[in-house]
């Protein structure tokens, strides 16, 4: 059950319908009678916080609650509601740095069994990404032991034109699905890679930085690096402490002499500056200009506009945050190097906690394909086959692109025998979800 229909709730409902059975509970009609008709979905127009509306919506069969609002207190309460009279496990979406705070520290408190906070998972989506010259998306799994990326192919990249195997040349690393427009390619070795393709792959940490050094012809960012932050609101202070935790130093600039007193408090390796970014003479005197990342954290408009200007300054590196769902696209064509939206991090977030067969899910662009971190179990059919007789049993679009055992990387091949307790990270067509999920 999905409470809130807004842009989150929106896309909380595409990632899963295709593998659970759905039901929305929003005040807005027009929105419920949309989502049923993209998506299948039962919907129920009315009050979350109602006992009455979560009872007509299904809620004593409900296995997993998401509360998807935009308001923290209704979210809180309709997990609440929901811990009465179910069993089912509760999903929180959050914008409260405090209210986080108390339910991780009394976890499980207040009906919610997992709560998200917006500004920490965007700040830490967006420190992750940056990190990686030329990445569209990345996530870590198996603790942090394989990494995957999605990066597209320029022109004049190294791979452009090359076949698979002739773009072979990383240890430790597999180029596990390729996104070429609309059209998920399962790519084999003979497959070209061509410019303009979105190539996914996974590997060690290791091997993707130096691939990725080769495919953009720039070096991952540096702790030395001049890292500015514009905006110090939630989401710019939760981007300075994700920074912090990565040994970086940024500067954070915000514009309210008292909120930079009290960032000077809280935050321990940045450097907050007063001035107002609005002013290109400040900017100048600031030494923007010099910086090798500019994030922005303000208004989409405003980060907009900074960005441009930053570019125009001599700025290497471009980030901002954009919370109009529509502006994403506006960001990426103006060159903006990376692009984080807050409704869409949580939603993949949601997504990858209720994926009841994986123990961690990235969902990628334009929701096309998956990547999944799978514990192999007795029964499934990875057990102790080799990959070769894997690919026979499983979809065309199922490709595993690392296998960990007692803490080594492994880099799979078609001999590849699969133990039970392997860790499995894999890329999944969307189109193959159904028929996996059944077999693992």
């Amino acid at each position: 059950m999905i409470v809130g229909a807004g842009d989150v709730g929106t896309h909380i409902a595409e990632d899963l319908a295709d593998v659970h059975d759905i039901a929305m509970v929003d005040r807005d009609e027009e929105d419920i009678e949309r989502l049923v008709t993209d998506f299948g979905v039962t919907g129920v127009t009315g009050d979350g916080r109602s006992l009455d509306t979560l009872e007509e919506a299904g809620i004593r069969d409900a296995e997993v609650v998401i509360a998807s609002t935009d308001d923290d207190a209704v979210n809180v309460m309709v997990c609440g509601a929901a811990r009465n009279v179910t069993d089912a496990r509760t999903i929180a979406r959050v914008k409260s740095p405090d209210l986080y705070e108390t339910w991780q520290h009394f976890e499980g408190a207040l009906g919610v069994d997992m709560m998200l906070s917006v500004d920490r998972l965007t700040a830490e989506s967006l420190v992750r990404t940056v990190s990686l010259p030329g990445a569209l998306a990345t996530n870590m799994f198996v603790e942090g032991q394989v990494e995957m990326a999605e990066f597209e192919v320029d022109e004049n990249a190294p791979i452009a034109g090359k076949t698979v195997e002739e773009g072979d040349e990383y240890p430790s690393l597999t180029f596990a699905g390729v996104l070429r427009g609309d059209e998920v390619v399962i790519p084999s070795g003979d497959t070209t890679i061509e410019a303009g393709d979105r190539v996914v792959a996974i590997g060690s940490p290791s091997s993707m930085r130096r691939f990725a050094h080769a495919l953009t012809d720039s070096d991952s960012l540096d702790t030395d690096d001049d890292i500015v932050i514009v905006g110090g609101g939630e989401v710019g202070i939760q981007v300075a402490e994700a920074f912090e935790r990565s040994e970086y130093g940024p500067r954070l600039i915000d514009h309210d002499s008292e909120r930079v007193a009290a960032l000077e408090e809280r935050l321990d390796r940045t450097t907050v500056v007063e001035g107002d970014v609005r002013s290109f003479s400040f900017l100048a005197d600031s030494d923007v200009g010099d910086a090798d990342l500019l994030v922005g954290t303000l208004d989409d408009e405003t980060n907009y506009v900074l960005a441009l200007l930053a570019r125009d300054m001599g700025v290497e590196y471009t980030a901002a945050v954009v919370d109009e769902a529509d502006y994403g696209d506006l960001f990426e064509a103006a060159g903006v190097d990376v692009v984080v939206q807050p409704h869409t991090v949580v939603a993949r977030q949601t997504t990858r906690v209720t994926r009841g067969y994986t123990d961690e899910a990235a969902v990628l662009e334009q929701d096309s394909a998956e990547v999944l971190e799978i514990t192999v179990e007795s029964g499934s059919a990875l057990a102790g086959d080799s990959l070769s007789d894997v690919a026979l049993d499983l979809p065309d679009g199922f490709v595993i692109g690392a296998v960990v055992r007692n803490g080594t990387l492994r880099t799979p091949r078609g001999g590849t025998v699969i133990q039970t307790g392997d860790h499995v990270v894999a890329f999944v067509d969307t189109d193959d979800l159904d028929e996996v999920a059944a077999a693992l």
